[in-house]
């Protein structure tokens, strides 16, 4: 019954920590999308 409890409680943290990567690649990709699309550098180049 150990095993069990040990397989769900890593389960549960794995679990966890995916849904945190997955959320940081996004909040990353997105703030880096804003500083671009807010440099004046950029903007006079096209």
């Amino acid at each position: 019954m150990l095993s069990l409890s040990m397989f769900i409680t890593g389960a549960i943290i794995f679990t966890l920590y995916v849904c945190g990567l997955i959320y940081m690649i996004n909040w990353g990709h997105d703030s880096q999308k804003r500083k671009m699309d807010n440099d004046p550098e950029i903007k006079n180049k096209k």
